[in-house]
């Protein structure tokens, strides 16, 4: 079937608004709009028309001008297939720009919710023509209305980095305009102990609550939620610093002054954040994913004075840890290698030692000292034959690239 022929099959029983019949060839030239493209097959039609009339819905030739013969052409009515969707794209444009003066944002894309009447009409048409080198009304609806929005606004319609989503509901005949989340990367410092990293109903703040807090003063957003490069424990410390993007949902401001903020944060003194910046949803997975070793300082009470503390160097090495009983209730019962890498010390009294530990990644500091009932084998306390448990631990370094 060539061009001619498909178009005229397309408009032979209903009327097709140009949008929609420029649609159906939208693989063939380019720097044209389905527009201009169906005004063009709809004009060569009428010229084969004119030569020589055959069966076809008259509508369709509309406000055209025949020079040999003289069809009662009538009113065009709705388009059959979108039922002039694209006559109401300005309406939706000027919503979309009230409703977007609310937030700050310099790019937006544009997506669009078809209705079942929508969608059946257009896989109608297909199965009467073929699909082969048409486009989905969906695709340019978004275009076209991304266009218009662009026009309006000012800003710039963008589909990797989009600040603002712009949801064209056809089903509900609305818009609704939603702030991407805001993601600021950093390292912190937790320098006292007793709070959580990440939001905790069981206690009054979080680390992430005092990092957040002047995010969302200026920002208006929704909520927040903290992505790092592993948690310390509740009554630890981490001194070294611990990478970590900031995610703020649905901001209305998306522009804060980082260093105001770091100083905000820092002025506190309970946290202490640095190397801030402007982030996004790649460098959360990143993030996450990091694996790096880290050195532990603990405080070490042994039941009996020590003998021979040298001997603990014995653990450096691989170390086999079962999930430890204290965490049994929330993670898999599973059997971990990890290496310890360093150990150092330094003797407070005879029974009291402060241990420097340098281990890779997801090790459990306190399970090595005392071995959890023989969970982490070998341990501190299983070397020195002295029962041991950690008084205080503080993370001192995070060795990240």
């Amino acid at each position: 079937m060539d061009v001619t022929e498909k178009a005229i099959k397309i408009m032979k029983n209903s009327y097709v608004c140009d949008h929609c019949l420029g649609r159906q060839f939208a693989e063939l030239l380019s720097g044209y709009s389905n527009k201009e493209r169906g005004e063009t097959l709809r004009k060569a039609v009428a010229m084969d028309y004119d030569s020589k009339p055959f069966p076809i819905h008259l509508p369709n030739f509309s406000g055209l001008r025949f020079r040999n013969s003289k069809p009662d052409i009538g009113k065009s009515g709705r388009c059959c297939v979108c039922g002039d969707l694209f006559s109401y794209m300005e309406k939706y444009a000027k919503e979309s720009e009230k409703k977007m003066k609310i937030y700050e944002f310099d790019t937006f894309v544009v997506g669009s919710k078809m209705s079942d009447s929508l969608v059946m009409k257009e896989e109608s048409l297909w199965e009467r023509v073929g699909i082969k080198g048409s486009e989905h009304l969906r695709s340019e609806v978004n275009r076209e209305l991304g266009k218009l929005i662009e026009s309006m606004t000012g800003k710039q319609a963008d589909e990797k980095n989009p600040n603002v989503t712009v949801l064209l509901d056809l089903q509900k005949k609305r818009v609704e305009i939603k702030s991407n989340p805001l993601y600021v990367y950093g390292k912190y410092n937790k320098l006292i102990r007793g709070i959580p990293q990440t939001k905790w109903s069981k206690y009054k703040v979080s680390v992430e609550d005092i990092i957040a807090k002047p995010f969302m003063k200026f920002s208006g957003a929704n909520g927040h939620s903290m992505h790092a490069c592993g948690r310390e424990d509740i009554d630890a410390r981490c001194l070294g610093w611990r990478p970590f993007v900031l995610e703020l949902e649905n901001p209305a401001k998306r522009k804060p002054d980082l260093s105001k903020m770091r100083k905000e944060i820092n002025r506190a003194g309970k946290v202490k954040v640095k190397d801030m910046k402007f982030s996004n949803r790649k460098e959360v997975v990143a993030v996450k994913t990091m694996q790096p070793d880290k050195v532990y300082s603990v405080v070490v009470k042994f039941e009996n004075p020590v003998e021979a503390m040298e001997r603990i160097k014995k653990a450096i090495g691989t170390i086999k840890q079962r999930t430890p009983k204290r965490v049994l209730h929330r993670r898999a019962n599973k059997l971990r290698n990890k290496k310890v890498k360093s150990i150092k010390w330094t003797k407070i009294n005879k029974s009291k030692y402060k241990i420097v530990i340098h281990t890779e990644a997801g090790a459990y500091i306190k399970e090595f000292v005392s071995g959890d009932d023989g969970r982490t084998k070998p341990s501190i306390s299983e070397i020195l034959k002295n029962r041991a448990v950690v008084e205080s631990l503080d993370v001192i370094k995070i060795m990240v690239r």
